[in-house]
């Protein structure tokens, strides 16, 4: 897991969805919303600020975006997920992709 810290309160959860949906191109499907389950398959709601970024039908290849604002700063941790080996493919592939995107348009 890491996080990406952005010195700013008011970073909406459209907003990182929106960046992510221009920064990934559109083999990502990025779901604001949801939450990730153990086993492959439509993600599950989660809360507002959880964002659910993957690829394929099946969404094998995904990680969680858990989104936190505290102390005039907007948190976004980004988590692979799956099961063990699909999450040492995740924390190698999609997780870093997406941290890239982030830090490249809030300058984090």
């Amino acid at each position: 897991m890491s996080t990406i810290t952005i010195p700013r309160p008011d970073v909406s959860t459209e907003e990182v969805s929106a960046t992510l949906r221009d920064g990934l191109g559109p083999h990502y499907q990025v779901l604001p919303g949801t939450q990730t389950r153990v086993l492959p398959g439509e993600p599950d709601p989660g809360s507002p600020d959880s964002i659910v970024v993957g690829t394929g039908s099946a969404h094998v290849f995904r990680t969680q975006l858990r989104i936190d604002r505290r102390g005039g700063q907007t948190r976004i941790r980004v988590e692979p997920a799956g099961l063990f080996w699909i999450r040492l493919v995740n924390a190698f592939v999609i997780a870093p992709r997406v941290r890239r995107v982030l830090r490249a348009a809030f300058g984090a």
